[in-house]
């Protein structure tokens, strides 16, 4: 049976991108409790170094990686998951907790996973989706609803910039107490659009308290090239 150790930062960097994107997913509808499984499975299969069949066959492979301390509380969490997860018609309470002990499981394996991690490339996010300036501010409003997003970058000119949440609730309140129209307007054409500044960090920054940003930040290569974003929640 392997340890985290044994796996190079790569395959880290994906099982961490892969049981953040289910939990996010979970998150949002409890109908994609399967991710959360699916991404389990997927890890215990590498442990283990062996196909099983089920998530139930991987329990001891992924109770084996995680830390003596959180141990009973991950067992604990992941039997009734797999009690779920055999279960194909539960529904209800019985559903709702099944999926917060998924989310539990995930976010513990996600903080061990974390400990390996050595700068902000291995826990930026990547495939950055950003506002654009055509873009209506019912557009944006959608986005940022859609993925839950306190934050969207957007390109002004040859600047970038961040678009907040509290700006694009203004600026809907705004429209409603004049014309709905105005919600049909591209971003570049709104003349009081307030905007914040966006830094960037180096992608092979060491990671550190002193570097966790304020707000998100692009995510630059040595070349100067955008490749992920990294926002402090990145970090937890």
């Amino acid at each position: 049976m392997k340890k985290l150790s044994d796996f190079d930062l790569e395959l880290l960097r994906y099982f961490l991108n892969e049981l953040r994107s289910a939990r996010y997913a979970a998150l949002e509808d409890a109908e994609n409790f399967s991710d959360i499984c699916s991404a389990l499975e997927e890890l215990g299969k590498h442990v283990l170094d062996e196909k099983k069949s089920g998530l139930g066959g991987y329990r001891d492979a992924l109770v084996h990686i995680t830390p003596p301390s959180q141990q009973d509380r991950l067992g604990s969490a992941l039997k009734r998951v797999i009690e779920a997860r055999n279960d194909k018609a539960h529904t209800g309470s019985y559903a709702r907790n099944a999926v917060e002990k998924a989310i539990t499981v995930s976010a513990i394996l996600e903080d061990i996973l974390m400990q390996h991690m050595q700068t902000v490339e291995d826990i930026m996010v990547q495939g950055v989706l950003f506002a654009e300036k055509f873009m209506t501010l019912a557009k944006v409003r959608e986005l940022m609803l859609a993925h839950s997003f306190s934050y969207l970058p957007i390109k002004m000119g040859d600047e970038y910039f961040l678009l907040s949440d509290a700006e694009v609730a203004r600026q809907w309140r705004m429209a409603g107490q004049f014309s709905r129209e105005r919600n049909l307007i591209p971003l570049k054409d709104l003349e009081d659009l307030r905007l914040i500044p966006m830094e960037t960090i180096k992608g092979s920054t060491k990671l550190s308290a002193t570097n966790i940003p304020e707000h998100p930040r692009l995510v630059l290569d040595d070349q100067g090239n955008i490749i992920g974003i990294v926002s402090p929640f990145d970090w937890l």
